[in-house]
């Protein structure tokens, strides 16, 4: 008892030298050091085997790669679908104004004229299958070869002298100008469109701006063969540029309701003094399933009043 009483003397004894020297503290803060959770979080990640982590990702399998990649590939393609959706309602809104101002200018009451519409048959010309039928359902008619059947490049329609079509008539499709009846048959009438080569019509030039439309220079719109049309016969002294639109200035020599051809695409002035003008049609050919035929006639609400 007595060794256990010295030997708790002793340890007081130092305790009490180790603190007055400043000892003690620095070997309490190694304890708390060593103690402390971070110092242990660090002291276990340290143990780890090497290559290893505490927030390893996890691993996939090659299927879940795939179906992973599949689905970004699938938002990218609807990313993409939605920005060709948006351009395009956001083109057809830009034509509809367009077109809007366009029919403020092109006269829906037609007077003396009126609109036979008529399916488009073929886009190329008569068939030998089409042609062929013709031939046999009139020879129960007593019908030609001649009266039967056209030739030639061209929109077939499925009207004829049967309906009044005949050779010249101006074709539409809304107010835009497509072509003219080239041909005609019984049943058939074979469309020039106005981008074939010898296609030639009287046009006007117009301004639209929103305080209303500018009347312009007269010229003559030809076809080039090449899916465009040309104006020529507008001397240098008249006002032309890119974004002017193209009206009919009479249909068939008679003044009528202003059909609309297009719009300039290039307007520079040529060495012979006169404007170069490029046209943009306004419709595709191969994309019309209907159009109509523009026919002059007597307003027969007028003619009646003449007969009183």
């Amino acid at each position: 008892m007595w060794f256990g009483t010295c030997t708790m003397l002793l340890l007081m004894a130092t305790v009490w030298v180790a603190n007055t020297v400043g000892y003690l503290t620095s070997v309490r803060m190694a304890l708390q050091n060593v103690m402390s959770p971070a110092r242990l979080a660090v002291a276990a990640i340290g143990s780890l085997p090497a290559g290893s982590s505490a927030t390893a990702e996890p691993d996939f399998t090659d299927s879940e790669v795939v179906e992973l990649q599949n689905a970004l590939l699938e938002n990218e393609l609807q990313r993409r679908q939605l920005l060709i959706e948006n351009a395009r309602l956001h083109n057809e809104l830009r034509s509809t104004k367009r077109m809007a101002a366009i029919e403020a200018v092109s006269s829906q009451d037609l007077v003396d004229f009126v609109a036979v519409k008529a399916k488009i048959l073929s886009h190329a010309g008569l068939s030998d299958s089409l042609r062929e039928a013709f031939i046999d359902a009139g020879k129960a008619q007593g019908l030609q070869r001649s009266q039967l059947v056209v030739s030639g490049a061209g929109l077939v329609l499925d009207k004829g002298t049967d309906q009044g079509i005949a050779a010249g008539q101006k074709v539409a499709h809304g107010t835009a100008v497509v072509g003219r009846i080239s041909k005609v048959s019984q049943w058939v009438g074979l469309v020039q469109p106005i981008t074939a080569e010898d296609f030639s019509a009287a046009v006007q030039i117009v301004k639209l701006a929103p305080q209303g439309a500018s009347y312009g220079a007269k010229g003559l719109l030809e076809g080039t063969g090449t899916g465009g049309c040309r104006v020529t016969a507008i001397p240098y002294t008249e006002s032309v540029a890119v974004g002017d639109e193209v009206f009919s200035a009479d249909i068939d020599g008679v003044q009528g309701p202003r059909l609309y051809y297009g719009r300039v695409v290039h307007a520079e002035f040529s060495a012979g003094g006169e404007w170069d003008v490029r046209v943009e049609p306004a419709f595709q050919a191969d994309t019309l399933q209907e159009v109509a035929v523009v026919q002059q006639r007597l307003n027969t609400a007028r003619t009646g009043v003449a007969r009183q």
